[in-house]
This record gives structure tokens, C-alpha cells and sequence, in this order.
């Protein structure tokens, strides 16, 4: 159950669309209470389970776990679903499509891969702590 008692509703959640190991171990690292991380399986395919997801503040997508034909469509249920929340895009390779797809659909930030996993863990950091995503 996603509660947090002290706060008497439910803990904020950090949503990680992702199959990269090294990625997920980071942001396990970085997601601390009263945050909560939630991963589901994607498989390159993302189910309509994670769209019921209660009170999450911030998506973190990265691209390879979900096929190129079926990205523009997830962008938009995020949109729909989890409008105005914080969205960090995390792309397998830079190209100006993929970058424009991020950006026009709702991205907070985007960058590509190789990732510098020190310089995104800050980055994901600072968003953890803005009021606007802690709200």
C-alpha cells in the first residue's frame, strides 16, 4: 500500500519506465523517503496499470524500453494522465526527432545516452527536492 501515515495520504511517486539496470540502480539510489519509486515491467510495452498510478510527481522514460513506433503514443497518455507533472527523458540515442518528440510532448529534461549517471543523479536530485514537484 502506498501511504504515508506521518502525512496522512499518500507518498509521493517517482515512476521509472525503464529496463536499464544501471539506470534503475541509480535512481533506487537517489528515490529516498517520503518518496516512493515504482517500476512495472514495461517489455516494451506499457500496460494501462501504470496510468493508475495514485499521486505520482515525477516520470522517469527511458526511450529503449518502449518500441520507436510506440513513443509518441506513451508521451501522450503521459500528458493525459499525469498532466503537467515533471517528465525527465532519457533517450538510447540523440537525434533531433527525439529530442523535438521529448520536448513538444511535455519533457522537464532530456538527454541522451552514453548518460553520465553522476551528472543525472544530481539532476534528478534537484527536481526531487523543487516545490513544484514536492507540492
Amino acid at each position: 500500500m502506498n501511504t504515508d501515515l506521518k502525512n496522512g495520504g499518500f507518498a509521493p511517486i517517482v515512476l521509472l519506465l525503464s529496463e536499464d539496470e544501471m539506470l534503475t540502480d541509480l535512481v533506487c539510489r537517489v528515490v529516498k523517503r517520503p518518496w516512493k519509486l515504482v517500476r512495472p515491467a514495461t517489455e516494451g510495452n506499457i500496460g494501462r496499470e501504470v496510468f493508475a498510478q495514485p499521486n505520482v510527481r515525477l516520470i522517469i522514460l527511458d526511450d529503449q524500453a518502449i518500441e520507436e513506433n510506440d513513443r509518441g503514443r506513451l508521451l501522450e497518455q503521459i500528458r493525459k494522465y499525469f498532466p503537467g507533472n515533471c517528465l525527465l527523458y532519457v533517450a538510447g540515442s540523440q537525434s533531433e526527432a527525439n529530442e523535438k518528440r521529448a520536448r513538444t510532448n511535455g519533457a522537464h529534461y532530456y538527454v541522451s545516452k552514453p548518460l553520465s549517471l553522476e551528472l543525472f543523479g544530481r539532476v534528478l536530485h534537484s527536481f526531487l527536492q523543487a516545490p513544484q514537484v514536492r507540492r
